[in-house]
């Protein structure tokens, strides 16, 4: 007789970097019964229960998880972005916006039943978008409200509604995340490979576009799948916020040193132009490339999302911070979790992976 579930996973923002580590780290367990929420359709996975909804429609969401409402644990790593990336971080209808959302994902779930809801926030909610120097490193009592952010109107949100129905919540503030996705907002890896795609074929070498000096941490989405799982066991880990990284230090010149290897091209200075202003407009050639090698995704723009935005604030940054984005996970690893991941051989794993499932062409 097969197993019976004893955990109904809700994973919300399922095609997100995040999300879909989390639908793979569960994935084939019997003990769980996983349901990924998305608004595209997935392309992986075609065995586990997929809902679409637009989670900004409050009777959509209601009607696409009235067969779901006894989960008992809600991943929420859905993402309302504008496009204009970095600027939407900022705008106060886009924060309420991503609040509702959660709000009419809790509204369509029956709250007695959940055990746990795991919330993504990241370094945004120590400031770093607004311009201001973190604290190095940032510890979660750092965290500032003096700025516009759902991340805050989201925990306190989960933190009223779980005192009144008595389920446990988790925060995790990842630094940059690493992982596989498709059309994701805030993707490196993704926006990496086709970079150095586009490159080789343009004739050119790869061009580390950022400052010499960059420096920041990375955290593998598979250790936050881990991390999510390690919450639910621990009692102590409800109601508390996490830094969360890979455990060691990004400096992204000698990342692109390893790409150059990975891809087997020549290395050189930074580009003259911007990446955001450059690489969509490569399109038409990403469509050839992709017909002939006989690539998932034609389309460059369903493949990077906004991400070449994002690695203009990252790994392609011309500036660094005055001091670099570092957070301290010491929380963490003293509360009971250890994990680690080295950062370098993990962007290098996921390029790998994203070779495998026909996203970049093969070696």
């Amino acid at each position: 007789m097969p197993a019976i579930p004893t955990r109904k996973i809700l994973v919300v923002g399922a095609l997100g970097v995040v999300g879909r580590a989390i639908m793979e780290h569960c994935a084939g367990r019997p003990d769980l019964r996983v349901v990924g929420l998305a608004r595209r359709t997935p392309d992986f996975a075609p065995d586990a229960t997929w809902v679409s909804a637009d989670l900004r429609d409050a009777q959509a969401t209601l009607q696409a998880l009235a067969p779901y409402g006894d989960t008992t644990h809600l991943v929420y790593a859905a993402l309302n972005e504008q496009p204009d990336l970095l600027k939407g971080w900022r705008d106060p209808g886009n924060a309420a916006l991503n609040t509702e959302m959660l709000r009419n994902t809790l509204d369509a779930l029956d709250e007695s039943a959940l055990r746990h809801v795991t919330l993504l926030q990241g370094t945004k909610a120590y400031g770093v978008h607004t311009g201001r120097a973190m604290p190095v490193p940032a510890r979660e009592h750092d965290a500032v409200r003096d700025h516009t952010n759902f991340y805050f109107d989201q925990q306190d949100l989960v933190e009223r509604r779980a005192q009144r129905h008595g389920y446990g919540w988790t925060v995790f503030r990842p630094q940059i995340v690493l992982g596989v996705a498709v059309g994701s907002a805030m993707n490196p890896v993704a926006a990496l490979g086709a970079y150095a795609v586009l490159s080789r074929e343009l004739g050119r070498p790869l061009c580390y576009p950022g400052h010499p000096h960059l420096l920041t941490e990375c955290t593998d989405a598979r250790l936050i799948a881990q991390a999510a799982e390690w919450a639910w066991d621990t009692p102590a880990a409800h109601g508390q916020a996490y830094n969360i990284a890979n455990g060691d230090v990004v400096a992204w010149a000698a990342v692109f040193d390893r790409l150059a290897r990975f891809f087997d091209m020549p290395l050189s200075g930074p580009p003259s132009a911007r990446l955001r202003d450059e690489m969509p407009a490569q399109a038409t050639l990403w469509r050839r490339i992709a017909e002939r090698d006989g690539l998932r995704v034609p389309d460059l723009h369903a493949l990077i999302g906004l991400s070449w935005q994002y690695a203009e604030a990252t790994w392609a940054a011309r500036r660094p911070l005055p001091m670099p984005p570092l957070v301290s996970t010491i929380k963490l690893r003293q509360a009971g979790f250890t994990g680690c991941i080295d950062s370098e051989q993990c962007v290098l794993d996921h390029l790998q992976a994203m070779r495998a499932l026909r996203y970049l062409p093969a070696a």
